[in-house]
């Protein structure tokens, strides 16, 4: 080997401290070694030469230079090496700069010895290092830019002005980033509207540029030169293409949210356009998932839509909601009856404590129907007639409802049921005065009208056999309910006058004969027992119900117990019966203990708990018992299915399929006692699980949220105003308590339109379609799905821009709380023409023009304690930008600008500062504010002036926060897609601060703008022209070359463990699937080498870095300590 030592002075950096020379003197004694040297610069021209003649002269076949940086320089050295003659793989770098100079810059002696070390170590690599030859990579000379800000356009527009197509990927819907949003741009005060508008149909119009608004970068593979990136193109729910941008479908939507182009100032549509010049100019529809009232709801009843459809007095298309897009047979009866869950979910509880009264709304919409139409108005048309059959057992709500959507299906069904007509519990155990049976034979009749059969009066088990039902039929559906009675297992339970709520109620709502003694005392605290108790009372009874918990614990629906005090049933309360006292066979008392609460048992509610030697005693003519009921299942016979051991049927909780695979079970037969609303539930989806099971599908397929399920979105309650829940409207009191009469009263249209207003719509878009309505030409597609794009690209431009700090991060300034704090976008907003006053600034608080503005400087920037300690550089200017324009309009106003320091370091910034304060009469108050809080109307601020030494505390009408910029959001798992780092802050990390500021260390991935870091919009120009030059420069190649020096595994010691493939962070390995060995993708590879240091079998190495070159440099650095 004929080896060259070069040792670097580095002007006095490492000259300073090690003795180059005697370096150089000692390195010519290394084995190997022919030439040693050393110069003032060897970076330089002079120094490149001198490492070129000398491979000539000397016959060199390897070199190192003792110098710096060898991830910048080591380029510059294997250049000149190549230009000599000699393999540019066979010069390595000894860095004596960062690894011995600096750090023992105070210890020179042992610093040349260290620096002596170094260079032995790495001639001993030199001497195994290969000669290697770069791989040659086609390009693809397609460019993707992500983020369309400023400096996304820019990149753009000069890629593509260069000849080159360009993917221009935003994440909202319309190009323009944070500078759209500006009133003017410093210190020239021009528009950013008139400036930039024009880039945007630039990008727009241009051939070369494939917009893609709306989208986001899900998945980057590849390497330079042939990235494969999948985009996803969030729908929309507008179909671009068509939609003209006229704004009709916003006119007519009746949601409003908060606009985030102008900050939250003012409110948007559900459908909407950010702004009248955005790009692309078409209309989206905002849509955040499943509103919580709709996903509560075990049918998913699109509340949200009818609500918001009658807040607009489009009853027509409420009723559609209503009725027709779920099929719901008994929405009437729902309006009537259901527990509501989706009140219970609804987040209009947050604002002021009482839900959106739904189930009121949905009865305005039934009963609207039923006036317009005489009954329930429903597609019934059915599909292709099949030749399946199934039988149902029970005309309930799940029977009836799985009936209507098979038969709608095309199957043929029967139903099968012991009452004389259909409804099930609906229609013997629930009163007339809550359901008029008028209203639930028009909603059963529809299921009849659609081809189903109904066999009633017919006993399974006794009138027909199940197991001629299985015979006979390619499907059971078992929906039988729960109407056996359960006791209470105590004495005198026999005597004559102790009834059950169901046998009770039965009689009542079939008309048969009754007679109740005077004195009637009802057990129980659910539905049943209102019911039974409510109906008693208008029988003329004296009614008192006894319930073992508090009024807090009780089961049955609130208004129903509610409703019941007020007609006059009494309560006793944590009470239980004991005993049932007779005389004659009859009853005549009730012996009663009095129970206390203790611990919460499985249902949730504290367990009762008996009070010993509390017993007392009541008189009672009757006593009806409802203390839950079970089902009746003898009929099942010897059949094969399973039951719990509580009773009820065993069912999948998704498909409702029993342990016979043609029979399936739903509602109250599974469930126990249970909601009306639960079992019409189970009804629909056993349908569905039948119908795939004739089908031979997949029965789970997709239905992960297909019951009820909680949705954590929360609407505009910020914006929400306080307003009292409607009332239901009631017949009056005392002719109530005589009649079975229905006694809720239908609210009115006003009162529904009204209470519709207090929606705060949790998902924003409600899908009331009225939008579809208004679109002349049909671009509306609520059923448009996400799409995912794979587009080809040779390089990649990242310009995700920046975010400003959440002013709620500074509750000291009042952030989020004082209504007159605000962040410089927002006054931006204020201050611009096209924003939510038109130029004019106002106070959000009152729209009263502010007299006193303060802006402070550095909040949140420049603050390590809320974790941004850098300067984000534009606030300085801004704000004096701001106080600039706001004492132009408001002459009369006053501004005062707190800041710390004035950091005015762009051209014709600092003279625009003076401008401030010489023209406009700006305050500047060199301290920072401790402490902002409100005082009536006003807001004060504390701070102290450091010039004066003073105390300073200042009543302002508003005040503006110049507050952090901070990394866009998702920019950091936006870069682990792309394989780049980013800072302990979250900004990208460039691969060298000063001389590589526009590349990261994946090649072919470039940043521009403030993705990198805090800048202004002339330096994020400037940068995403250089990006873009980047981009054009690699472009101008017929290929690239790749470099050579990356790992390689020893398929004859590899194990296929897969540890090499765990740690690459470019996903360059993979496993053989056949040969079960590591294989290196030579083209993603980056030669970090962390595979070679995970491999336990010593199978992957890094070329030009093998083990036996590390340990030989290894050996060298400690020889001296064996």
């Amino acid at each position: 080997m004929r080896i060259g030592v070069f040792v670097c002075h580095c002007g006095l950096n490492i000259a300073g401290v090690i003795d180059v020379k005697k370096v150089a003197e000692e390195a010519r004694k290394i084995p190997g070694v022919v030439f040693a040297d050393t110069y003032v610069y060897m970076c330089s021209e002079p120094g490149q030469k001198l490492v070129e003649d000398t491979i000539k002269e000397y016959k060199l076949d390897g070199v190192v230079v003792a110098n710096c940086s060898p991830s910048l320089h080591e380029r510059t050295f294997r250049n000149a090496a190549a230009r000599a003659g000699l393999n540019p793989y066979r010069v390595e770098i000894a860095n004596i700069r960062e690894q011995v100079a600096w750090p023992h810059e105070d210890m020179p002696e042992e610093a040349t010895k260290k620096a002596i070390k170094v260079v032995e170590a790495t001639v001993r690599r030199v001497k195994k290092n290969m000669a290697l030859i770069p791989a040659k990579i086609p390009v693809n000379k397609k460019a993707l830019v992500i983020g369309g800000g400023i400096a996304g356009i820019q990149v753009a527009l000069d890629i593509a002005d260069g000849g080159y197509e360009v993917y221009l990927v935003e994440k909202t819907p319309t190009i323009g980033g944070k500078m759209i949003l500006l009133s003017e741009t410093f210190p020239t005060l021009d528009c950013p509207q008139c400036i930039e508008t024009p880039k945007m149909t630039d990008v727009s119009q241009n051939p070369k540029i494939h917009l893609m608004a709306y989208s986001e970068v899900e998945e980057v593979s590849g390497y330079v030169g042939n990235f494969k990136v999948k985009v996803r193109r969030k729908s929309p729910y507008v179909d671009w293409d068509i939609c003209k941008g006229c704004g009709d479908c916003a006119e007519v939507c009746p949601v409003q949210v908060p606009h985030e182009f102008n900050m939250g100032l003012n409110m948007r549509k559900a459908i909407y356009r950010p702004f009248d010049q955005a790009v692309p100019g078409v209309y989206t529809i905002d849509k955040r998932g499943v509103s919580p009232c709709r996903a509560a709801c075990p049918i998913h009843l699109n509340a949200h839509g009818y609500v918001i459809a009658a807040k607009a007095g489009e009853f027509d298309r409420a009723q559609e909601i209503v009725r027709k897009e779920r099929d719901f047979v008994f929405a009437a009866t729902a309006a009537r009856v259901c527990t509501h869950p989706c009140e219970g979910a609804c987040r209009r509880s947050d604002v002021d404590g009482q839900p959106v009264s739904i189930r009121e709304i949905k009865r305005f919409i039934t009963d609207y129907e039923f006036n317009k139409f005489g009954g329930p108005e429903i597609d019934l048309t059915v599909e292709e007639e099949k030749d399946e059959k199934v039988a149902i057992i029970g005309a309930g709500p799940a029977g009836l409802s799985a009936a209507f959507d098979l038969r709608k299906k095309g199957y043929k069904v029967t139903v099968y049921d012991t009452l004389p007509e259909g409804g099930g519990m609906l229609l013997v155990g629930i009163p007339k005065y809550r359901l008029p049976k008028d209203v639930l034979r028009k909603e059963v009749e529809i299921v009849k009208k659609i081809g189903v059969e109904m066999r009633f009066n017919t006993r399974v088990g006794k009138d027909i056999q199940f197991s001629e039902l299985l015979n006979n039929f390619d499907a059971v559906f078992v929906a039988t309910g729960a109407h056996k009675s359960r006791g209470m297992n105590i004495p005198g339970e026999d005597l004559e006058g102790i009834h059950h709520a169901v046998e009770v109620l039965e009689k009542i709502n079939l008309e048969k004969e009754i007679k109740l003694g005077k004195r009637v005392i009802v057990v129980g605290g659910g539905n049943s027992a209102m019911d039974a108790a409510r109906s008693a009372l208008r029988l003329g009874c004296d009614v008192t119900v006894v319930y073992r918990r508090s009024r807090k614990e009780m089961p049955a629906i609130p208004e129903e117990v509610e409703a019941a005090m007020e007609e006059g049933v009494k309560f006793s309360f944590l009470t239980n019966p004991v005993e049932f006292i007779g005389e004659n066979g009859r009853v005549k008392r009730v012996k009663l203990i009095k129970m206390e609460l203790g611990e919460p048992d499985e249902s949730g509610r504290r367990r009762p708990v008996p009070i010993p030697g509390s017993e007392y005693e009541i008189e009672a003519d009757e006593v009806i018992l409802a203390i839950g009921e079970k089902p009746e299942l003898s009929f099942l016979g010897d059949a094969d299915i399973e039951l719990t051991p509580w009773g009820t049927i065993k069912v999948d909780e998704v498909t409702f399929q029993t342990s016979n695979p043609k029979v399936f079970a739903g509602g109250d037969a599974v469930t126990g006692p249970n909601t009306f609303i639960d079992a019409v539930g189970h009804g629909k989806r056993a349908a569905i699980s039948i119908d795939r099971f004739f089908n031979e599908e997949d029965l789970y397929e997709g239905r992960e949220n297909e019951g009820p399920f909680k949705s954590n979105l929360v609407g505009d309650i910020e914006h929400a105003y306080r307003k009292e829940r409607m009332k239901e409207f009631f017949i009056p009191l005392e002719e109530r308590k005589t009649t079975f009469k229905e006694v809720v009263l239908t609210p009115s249209k006003e009162a529904v339109k009204e209470e519709g207003k207090r929606c705060i719509s949790c998902a924003v878009c409600s899908e009331c379609r009225l939008c579809e309505r208004a679109c002349e030409p049909k671009a509306i597609m609520h059923d448009m799905v996400d799409k995912i794009e794979e587009i080809d690209v040779g390089s990649i431009v990242v310009a995700t821009g920046f975010e400003l700090m959440p002013i709620e991060k500074l509750p000291e300034y009042g952030g989020g709380k004082i209504p007159d704090v605000i962040d410089g976008l927002q006054f931006e907003r204020l201050l611009c023409a096209s924003g939510p006053t038109s130029g004019t600034p106002r106070r959000p608080s009152d729209g009263k023009i502010p007299e006193t503005v303060a802006f402070v400087h550095c909040a949140g920037s420049r603050d390590p304690a809320h974790g941004v300690a850098y300067c984000s550089r534009i606030c300085c200017m801004y704000l004096a930008k701001q106080a600039y324009i706001y004492r132009h309009f408001v002459h009369n106003g006053k501004a005062f600008l707190f800041y710390i320091d004035i950091r005015s370091n762009g051209k014709g910034y600092e003279e625009f500062v003076q401008r401030a304060k010489e023209e406009e009469g700006v305050v500047f108050i060199r301290g920072k504010v401790s402490k902002i809080f409100q005082r009536g109307d006003k807001v004060v601020l504390w701070g102290a002036d450091t010039l004066t030494g003073e105390r300073v505390e200042l009543e302002v009408d508003l005040v503006v926060l110049g507050t952090a910029m901070v990394p866009s959001y998702g920019v950091k798992e936006l870069a682990s897609k792309l394989r780049i780092p980013t800072d302990v802050y979250g900004w990208l990390q460039e691969a060298h601060l000063k001389l590589r500021p526009l590349e990261t260390v994946t090649a072919g991935v470039f940043i521009a703008g403030a993705a990198q870091f805090p800048k202004d919009i002339t330096d994020t120009v400037s940068q995403a022209s250089g990006a873009a030059g980047k981009v054009l420069a690699l472009f101008s190649k017929p290929e690239l070359t790749k470099e050579p020096t990356i790992a390689q595994a020893d398929i004859e010691v590899c194990a296929g463990c897969g540890f090499c493939r765990d740690v690459c962070a470019y996903d360059a390995i993979t496993i053989d699937p056949r040969r079960k060995v590591s294989v290196v993708n030579e083209a993603l590879c980056e030669g970090c080498g962390a595979c070679s240091a995970a491999c336990p079998s010593g199978a992957m190495t890094l070329k030009n870095l093998a083990k036996t070159q590390v340990f030989d440099m290894v050996e060298v650095a400690t020889e001296d300590y064996e």
